[in-house]
């Protein structure tokens, strides 16, 4: 089985995770280890049907077969799960810096926003599944803790945004409200009261930071929340609250943008969290704990702005007996709004502001000395002034500008607009390239530094889905990577020999595919171009360059590739496939490509409907223009079929499917009509179950026209199995009488259909499956009671199939007894039947 887990002591944003990974993931089974906290225990307990959350100790190791982690990166926190780890494939969604220790996860995402549940709600998103409203309630609670209502500084546009669309999906801000309220218990705010007792403010690497440490007699749960409050109650730049309780002291930090306290607990003690809220353990006392941790915090803090760093240099002057005229010239000049005044010594004697010189012009005084319109009572600060300090000096003196003086040398001038620009400085944009390789799971990471090892005079290069994915934030599914003048066979057997794992080579094309233990597939290629025979042939491929290489993919957004080796990395983008995805478009690179593979309508199918893409305006033409005779005929009907099977794999087959009826390529291509509703039903139980992907084909098989089945099923030569199924789904969607034999031999991916049929179907099907497959009467049975071989037996046999419908039988001793009383009826059955 697939198990959703997080780390021990889960908040609400790893119990989000845990519920948004079940859509992402339909059929998995979660469960939560560790203590809970008062709300993150009450809203399980309210809702405990819609979490369908598994108890620890009903879990057998043994049986999980992939591990989905979630919140966490930390092996420490995982227990015992740990156990798994190098067993299992696993899948990972974090948003805390990577751990020294990682789960080498192979998939998964990366990415240092606010919470966790905004990377799965990205996901979902783009794949247009949709969240209910209980779940999108408790998924804006997760963000709204993790980002301290969306006020932390490691809040991020995306958190925002997932927000946004988590109310469009109904969450109740109510909800959000209640559970963010904390509401104390008697013992909390005894805990409260001897924090505050011990709270001393310090002052570290020029940061405000308020400290509490103690002993406590007993252990308590959910007092993380109390160190948000010192940070709060004290205006602080950082919290510190280290407690003893029980056999551990337990240190808890919060911190603005000055500190980063997951690194300095990580170094000091192996702790967690990201830069503005960790924890860590100690074996050691409060008071020692708390020394290492400031000792470690102020390696990791950010250095102050002071009035030397901020202050514009050197400082534009005006003497003293210069005129009004002078000195509104010189303000025009630089564009300034008010000038120091010095003496002939250039000792400070005055501040000109542009509001002082306009007066004076007014009336009619320029040539007047400034002297006369100057602010005599001059506000300074020292080189060594602090951010914080220079806004309290203007906000209490009510001026423009600060002079910065060295002793009585003026050497520096801070402005209002300086201290503005200070606070909401804009953060670098982080570049593409950095954006890809920060977003990749840990595994991929060592997977990338073996081949920079392994071929060090080569340029390697991630190109196509594994780029494009990286950028949309979507996660990582596998691994392409491109060699430019490389041996992609060699480095293959070098990964091989590292990480394990099934290689497969084809010398032809220059191309390998690495299947490692994790499940991690990763694709390698010598760069390429290719050309085709004739239109539908398979393509001819010689070596070239990387530009080449990319010039022979399908669409722009797939044309992307990130050199990661030799450093620095470099994204390319030479087909403009950025702005095509900031678009959500899809955009052929070159005119001919339908006409050479017509294949590429149905991959671009599955690519729009998977990521909300569409073809643009000029595409959608080329599109239908490649949907004739003359070049569907060339394709052959395998590789037709196989394209639609795999849009039939997709977590949600509908789009695609609806995307391509829409542009006229499922009629032309197969003879096929999409039944919208048994589809869109079809893609709501996606959500809920893992479907097959023979439940898509078998809901559009169902609509072949009965005219039309033996041709198509001859020409695409689908199993026979599938023209049986269809039969039956047919024979089940005319009869209101369900038998589990036609159930049973539909097996579970056309039990899925027939679940889509309608609520009443949905029960039953619902009913059989809950019950364990239990012995039925079989022709053998019948024979060993005597009857001899012929069409009575099957009379028989259809008797009791009726009877097991109607529940008039449960048993296999009941069908026994009652095809014995048939037996001796047959007679009169037999004339009945007449």
């Amino acid at each position: 089985m697939r198990l959703i887990i997080t780390h021990e002591q889960p908040d609400f944003d790893a119990l989000a995770s845990l519920a948004l990974a079940k859509l992402v993931f339909p059929g998995s089974f979660a469960t939560v280890q560790g203590g809970l906290g008062d709300g993150v225990r009450t809203f399980i307990h309210l809702y405990r049907d819609q979490l369908e959350l598994l108890e620890v100790d009903q879990i057998d190791l043994a049986e999980i077969s992939e591990l989905v982690v979630v919140d966490t990166a930390d092996r420490t926190r995982i227990k015992p799960f740990d156990e798994l780890i190098g067993k299992v494939p696993i899948t990972l969604y974090d948003h805390h810096p990577r751990p020294g220790n990682a789960i080498p996860a192979a998939r998964g995402l990366v990415e240092q926003v606010g919470a966790t549940a905004t990377l799965l709600t990205r996901q979902l998103r783009t794949r247009g599944i949709e969240v209910s409203p209980s779940l999108a309630s408790l998924a804006l609670l997760g963000i709204h803790e993790d980002t301290g209502n969306l006020s932390y500084e490691l809040t991020k546009p995306d958190d925002y945004e997932a927000a946004a669309y988590l109310l469009r999906c109904g969450a109740s801000l109510e909800l959000v409200q209640k559970f963010t309220r904390e509401v104390y218990r008697t013992e909390h705010r005894t805990f409260q009261e001897t924090m505050l007792e011990h709270a001393r403010e310090i002052t570290l690497a020029g940061h405000h930071l308020v400290v509490s440490s103690f002993h406590y007699p007993q252990y308590l749960p959910g007092v993380s929340s109390l160190c948000s409050q010192l940070l709060t109650l004290f205006s602080a730049d950082a919290a510190l609250l280290v407690v003893r309780m029980g056999e551990k002291t337990l240190l808890f930090g919060r911190a603005h943008q000055n500190f980063d306290v997951a690194a300095a607990f990580a170094e000091a003690f192996g702790g967690g969290g990201h830069p503005g809220a960790a924890f860590a353990k100690a074996d050691v006392d409060p008071d020692t704990a708390l020394e290492t941790a400031l000792e470690t915090m102020e390696r990791y803090a950010v250095p102050v702005l002071t009035a030397a760093t901020l202050m514009s240099h050197p400082v534009k002057t005006i003497r003293d007996d210069a005129t009004v005229t002078e000195a509104q010239r010189l303000l025009i000049h630089y564009g300034h709004n008010g000038v120091p005044v010095i003496d002939k010594e250039e000792q400070l004697v005055g501040i000109l502001s542009r509001r002082d010189l306009e007066r004076a012009l007014r009336h009619g005084l320029g040539r007047s000395s400034v002297v006369g319109f100057m602010s005599r009572d001059i506000i300074t600060a020292d080189e060594g002034s602090t951010l914080a300090e220079l806004e309290e000096l203007v906000m209490t003196n009510n001026v423009g500008r600060l002079p910065i003086m060295r002793g009585n040398e003026l050497v520096g001038i801070v402005t209002r607009t300086d201290l503005i620009a200070a606070r909401h400085e804009t953060k670098a944009t982080q570049i593409p390239s950095d954006r890809v390789l920060s977003r990749l799971p840990t595994m991929v990471l060592d997977v990338l530094a073996k081949a920079a090892e392994a071929a060090p005079d080569t340029a390697i290069y991630l190109v196509g889905g594994t780029v494009r994915d990286a950028l949309l934030g979507t996660g990582l599914q596998d691994l392409d990577l491109v060699l430019e003048a490389g041996n992609a066979q060699r480095l293959g057997r070098i990964l091989k020999s590292s990480f394990g794992g099934r290689l497969n080579c084809h010398q032809g094309f220059g191309t390998c595919t690495l299947v490692l233990p994790s499940g991690l597939v990763i694709d390698l290629a010598t760069a390429r171009e290719e050309y085709y025979r004739h239109p539908g042939a398979l393509p001819t491929v010689t070596p070239s360059t990387l530009r080449k290489d990319l010039s022979r993919r399908d669409f722009t957004v797939n044309a992307l590739a990130l050199r990661f080796h030799p450093k620095p990395a470099t994204l390319l983008d030479p087909y403009g496939g950025l702005a095509d995805m900031e678009a959500k478009e899809l955009k052929l690179l070159h005119p001919l490509s339908f006409i050479e593979d017509p294949t590429r309508i149905l991959r671009g199918a599955r690519l729009a409907g998977r990521l909300g893409f569409h073809f643009d305006d000029i595409t959608l033409q080329r599109a239908k223009a490649a949907l004739i005779p003359e070049v569907l005929d060339k394709v052959s009907r395998e590789r037709l079929r196989s394209e639609l099977e795999l849009c039939c794999q997709e977590p949600r087959p509908g789009p695609a499917l609806f995307y391509l009826e829409e542009i006229g390529a499922l009629g032309a291509m197969f003879n096929l009509s999409v039944d919208r509703q048994l589809l869109l039903t079809l893609d709501e139980l996606a959500q809920q179950i893992a479907l097959p992907g023979e439940s898509c084909l078998l809901a559009l098989l169902l609509r072949l026209e009965d005219d039309r089945v033996g041709a198509h099923f001859e020409a695409f030569r689908w199993p026979k199995r599938y023209l049986q199924a269809r039969g039956r789904l047919l024979d089940i969607e005319r009869r209101e009488l369900v038998r589990d034999e036609d159930l049973e031999r539909l097996g579970e991916a056309g039990r899925a259909v027939v679940k889509a049929f309608g609520p009443e179907l949905r029960a039953r099907v619902t009913a059989f499956e809950k019950v364990p497959r239990r012995r039925k009467l079989r022709g053998q049975d019948v024979l060993d009671l005597g009857l001899a071989s012929g069409p009575e037996v099957g009379k028989v046999l259809e008797e009791v199939a009726r009877a097991r419908a109607a529940q008039r039988v449960h048993t296999f001793e009941e069908e026994l007894e009652l095809a014995r009383n048939l037996i001796a009826e047959l007679p009169a059955l037999l004339h009945s039947e007449e």
